[in-house]
């Protein structure tokens, strides 16, 4: 009848459902036209029939769907019974959020009998076995319906090999209605991920930009926070928006680490020599640094040795390093949001 919907955090479908049960009644049966004057039909309550005793075992409040204040049978006169009894579920259901926001979940009601073997009990689907009332059905903001199903079959006895008992398996596809999440999650971080990238065009002379590395910290930090709220303490499945914000988090704390130690090799004098550790470290790059030089400059504006490193050669190559840095990262990004959306 409704779908309330689904807790991610608590891992509960809430759903309002009614049942359709029939059976026949040998005890309850009757000449309708002869003695009874022509009545064909009672509505009896449930305390004073025969019902199924049956379970929904994976319900996290109350398991069986007996009420016996509220409920009522329709008793025919050739022995048909009709039971509608109705119930709010809160099921459990395992949440695979590793694709949050584009996610599909398959949810599954277990209803059971428990103390009647397939003797003497067994359950039966009528047609599908599920569907949604045209009438009372009430469409979830977040959640589509994407397919619903009836599985009918028979267990063993956990103590006993040699009873069998019946059990069916109403199985729900659902997919995430995605525009709220994408608007309210996904673009923020996009546009987070895209302002961290102007930390290039940045001049290292700029005072402001340490300050702005760590606003783009904490603000991934804090947003890391947000989405984990949202999101089951589970380990067994974690969603890629909180890797990639984890990336984030790591490449913005580089980025920290970089530009600090760039504005402090700004403050050292070019007279001033590298250890030896540091020149072991960055020999590579002398070839390179050598080629650089003698395109971008004249001998007259560079008197340096040739093959001298110097601290200033250590800042460009960090801050070259720290621009693929931020492409490889923005690689990575877009790579998972398409591995999410096909």
């Amino acid at each position: 009848m409704a779908l309330q919907g689904l807790d991610d955090k608590s891992q509960v479908l809430t759903a309002s459902v009614f049942w359709y049960f029939t059976w026949k009644d040998e005890i309850f049966r009757w000449d309708h036209n002869i003695d009874y004057k022509n009545i064909s039909r009672l509505t009896v309550k449930v305390s004073d029939v025969w019902v199924p005793e049956v379970y929904i075992v994976n319900d996290v409040r109350d398991m069986p769907i007996t009420g016996v204040n509220r409920e009522y049978v329709i008793v025919r006169s050739n022995g048909k019974m009709t039971w509608f009894p109705a119930k709010e579920l809160q099921t459990s259901c395992a949440v695979d959020v590793s694709k949050y926001p584009l996610d599909t979940q398959e949810c599954i009601i277990k209803m059971e009998a428990w103390y009647h073997d397939n003797t003497s009990f067994v359950l039966n689907t009528i047609g599908s076995g599920i569907d949604m009332s045209e009438v009372h059905f009430i469409q979830n903001g977040e959640w589509d319906i994407l397919n619903l199903s009836a599985n009918s079959f028979q267990y063993q006895d956990y103590a006993d090999n040699s009873f069998a008992y019946s059990c069916i398996h109403y199985t729900l596809i659902l997919k995430r209605r995605s525009s709220y999440h994408l608007i309210t999650t996904t673009f923020p971080f996009v546009i987070l991920m895209a302002i961290n990238l102007l930390v290039v065009v940045i001049p290292t002379e700029c005072g402001e930009k340490l300050g702005f590395c760590m606003s783009q910290f904490l603000t991934m930090t804090v947003f890391l926070t947000l989405i984990g709220q949202n999101m089951p303490s589970s380990s067994l499945t974690i969603s890629y928006l909180t890797f990639l914000i984890s990336l984030q988090i790591l490449v913005s704390g580089i980025t920290i680490l970089i530009v600090a130690k760039s504005i402090y090799l700004q403050t050292r004098s070019i007279e001033d020599k590298p250890s030896c550790i540091v020149r072991i470290i960055f020999s590579p790059m002398i070839y390179f640094q050598q080629n650089y030089l003698k395109k971008s400059f004249t001998p007259a504006q560079d008197s340096r040795p040739e093959g001298l490193i110097t601290w200033l050669d250590i800042d460009r190559k960090l801050n070259c390093g720290l621009n693929i840095l931020l492409l490889l990262n923005v690689i990575a990004t877009v790579s998972v949001f398409v591995f999410v959306i096909y």
